[in-house]
């Protein structure tokens, strides 16, 4: 008999294997039965030997709750969006500027299912598995480590002798259509809510606090993104194959072309055949394959120049629409919401889609009891593009429009110019609601623990009634909310205490002033760097502003003039919440007219410090760096962006040497 060390060992292998042949290779040899034997095995022998249980065994994939919310990790690099395109002109203006930018080279492009999933990046240290982030802005992401370890398809070591000492791979986490039904089954069974789609349900699976439940979800991942500083590859496809060979889970079907008409032929081949597929995509993924060409090229603010998502048309379907009901934003605007008769739509069934307002439902012509068209544009968000004639009943009823809230009662009022209709009581429960969303939003002051399910509780006892009244809850009042003991509710209480001292920028972006968003609120906080002196200015002078213009002017001073901004400024005071910022408080101009690129790790500063700091000297910040970039402040482990400002002659500064330019110490010409 083998000696438990061995036997352990042993059985960790084979269970490693057996896991990579069903989630990778999808080439199951054994039977479900066969595998929970060799697994029960495993965690008996782990409970009479815990000296010898490892953290990368398979019986540790599940760990303990999470307390309250998930910490926020940033990214070693970022994780940027991909242009889209819907047409075949669009793919071949991609390959004229891609051939353009290498100058008249013709690349060879992989080509990759576009998976509808959430995207993430997982971390590997020495070959065993340490993180996982959701993409989250781009710059940082939501730590999900605990809940992606319980998906069986990553292995938590990978499987090579000679592991890179770092490892990073993009992916994206999915479910399998016929696994998401039988877990929408399993749901209704249960007597709680069917689920719109896999997407939004992998989205709500990896927001659990208790990594138990979404073990018990049928989640998969496809990694896509191979990134080693210490193992580079030469190439995308290379860097797949590298990911394969590890053990990870690739799309069995991506290629290698050498034309911009092979992709094209690629593109239209998964458009026919996308149902025939066990799980939804919304189109391929084409990359120049070359890592240098892709350097060559670069990338925007947004998006890599070296890539583009190519979309499939909109699936359609008719179904009966029901009857309107009413979603009340922060703002007061009503939307109009299509209640219809369930019909499958892409593998999905639809229940509702949005109306927009009231002026699309009469260009649409829209009556009750129609039979609609819907179509799921990009194959994620329904909508409603017409009815069919033919089956309009005689005397079908118009649907008019409300003239009170139908949540509040309150009258509702139309802004000359918009389109909107908008309730008028500004303490209306879901208006608050919505509101203290966008105040603890990520954008804003990021108030961990503070979620939806906790902010309804919060309106509908009221404990709360506006957004500042967060500040003024006691332990014992959120111990009173379903969900919270006494560790979480100490630590929500603590979020709330560190949102107090939040930038400046991202209070006047929590306010939530109309038309004021993340960019302009930065740039007024540069301006004013104190909201009181903000909120004495005048519309004249805030139309001054670069980003500010009549529109934005106007709602800033009317917001700022209302009663409820007079006793929230009360509140705020009271509840102690910094109301200026140091950093952004104007000082000169050093920097007018330029615009300066940050790239790197800093030392001194974080990226939204020093953006401000930028902002509040006249200049501009950008993400990217062109012939007009003025200058680039590069911090530790500068890369591509430091290449190319050095390619271009643009001058490259420390971070001590960026603040002798701001303390006239020294100039750009010396």
């Amino acid at each position: 008999m083998a000696a438990p060390k061995q036997e352990i060992e042993e059985l960790r292998r084979k269970i490693a294997r057996h896991d990579r042949l069903y989630y990778a290779e999808n080439r199951p040899e054994i039977s479900d039965f066969d595998y929970d034997q060799l697994f029960r095995r495993l965690r008996e022998l782990e409970a009479e030997h815990p000296n010898l249980v490892e953290p990368d065994s398979p019986t540790q994939r599940i760990g303990d709750a999470l307390t309250a919310g998930f910490a926020s990790v940033k990214h070693p690099f970022p994780m940027l969006s991909l242009a889209n395109s819907y047409e075949v002109d669009d793919i071949l203006d991609f390959h004229r500027r891609v051939v353009d930018g290498l100058e008249g080279d013709s690349p060879e492009y992989s080509c990759e299912l576009k998976f509808d999933g959430v995207s993430l990046l997982l971390t590997y240290e020495n070959g065993q598995f340490t993180g996982a982030a959701t993409r989250g802005d781009g710059e940082k992401g939501d730590d999900i480590t605990a809940n992606i370890r319980t998906v069986r398809g990553i292995p938590l070591r990978l499987d090579t002798s000679k592991p890179p000492r770092t490892l990073y791979v993009r992916g994206e986490v999915y479910m399998r259509t016929a696994d998401f039904i039988a877990f929408n089954d399993e749901q209704v069974a249960e007597g709680k809510k069917p689920l719109a789609n896999p997407r939004n349900t992998v989205a709500g699976s990896l927001k659990l606090l208790d990594p138990s439940l979404v073990a018990r979800r049928p989640l998969r991942v496809v990694c896509y993104g191979y990134e080693s500083p210490d193992s580079p590859v030469d190439s995308h496809s290379k860097g797949l194959a590298k990911l394969k060979s590890f053990g990870l889970p690739i799309s069995d079907v991506s290629t290698v072309v050498d034309s911009i008409d092979d992709v094209v032929k690629y593109w239209k081949s998964w458009e026919e055949r996308r149902d025939t597929l066990p799980f939804e995509i919304d189109g391929i993924v084409v990359k120049v394959d070359s890592l240098a060409q892709q350097r060559t090229l670069g990338l925007t603010s947004r998006a890599p120049r070296w890539a583009i998502a190519c979309k499939f048309s909109a699936r359609q379907a008719t179904t009966l629409l029901k009857g309107v009901s009413f979603q009340v934003g922060r703002t007061g605007v009503l939307t109009p919401v299509a209640e219809l008769e369930p019909v499958s739509l892409g593998g999905v069934t639809v229940r509702r889609a949005t109306l927009h307002n009231f002026d699309e439902i009469r260009r649409l012509d829209l009556r009750y009891g129609d039979t609609v068209t819907l179509e799921r544009g990009g194959d994620v968000i329904p909508k409603i593009t017409g009815f069919v004639a033919g089956n309009r009943k005689r005397g079908a009823k118009l649907i008019s429009e409300p003239e009170v809230c139908p949540v509040c009662g309150a009258p509702l009022e139309r802004v000359e110019g918009e389109v909107a209709l908008r309730c008028t009581n500004p303490r209306d429960p879901e208006v608050v609601k919505r509101q203290i969303e966008h105040f603890a939003s990520r954008g804003a002051l990021d108030i961990a623990g503070l979620g939806s399910e906790t902010i309804d509780s919060l309106v509908e006892q009221k404990l709360v009634d506006n957004p500042v009244g967060v500040f003024f809850l006691e332990i014992k009042d959120i111990l009173a909310l379903p969900g919270f003991a006494q560790k979480s509710a100490e630590k929500l209480r603590s979020s709330l205490d560190s949102a107090k001292n939040s930038s400046l920028d991202r209070l006047i972006f929590g306010l939530g002033i109309r038309f004021v968003g993340e960019s302009t609120a930065r740039t007024i906080a540069a301006q004013y760097g104190d909201l009181e002196m903000l909120a004495k200015a005048s519309q004249e002078e805030l139309e001054s502003l670069p980003d500010v213009g009549p529109r934005v002017a106007q709602a800033i001073t009317e917001f700022f003039s209302s009663e409820i901004w007079r006793q929230n400024l009360v509140d705020l005071k009271r509840a102690g919440v910094k109301l200026k910022d140091e950093l952004a408080t104007p000082r000169g101009d050093k920097l007018a007219g330029m615009t300066v690129v940050v790239t790197g790790t800093l030392t001194k500063y974080t990226r939204e410090e020093i953006e401000r700091l930028i902002m509040s000297q006249g200049g501009k910040p950008s993400g990217s760096v062109s012939k007009k970039t003025s200058m680039v402040v590069a911090g530790e482990k500068a890369g591509s962006k430091l290449e190319k400002a050095i390619s271009l002659g643009v001058p490259v500064l420390s971070e001590d040497e960026f603040e002798k330019v701001l303390s006239g110490d020294t100039t750009l010409d010396s």
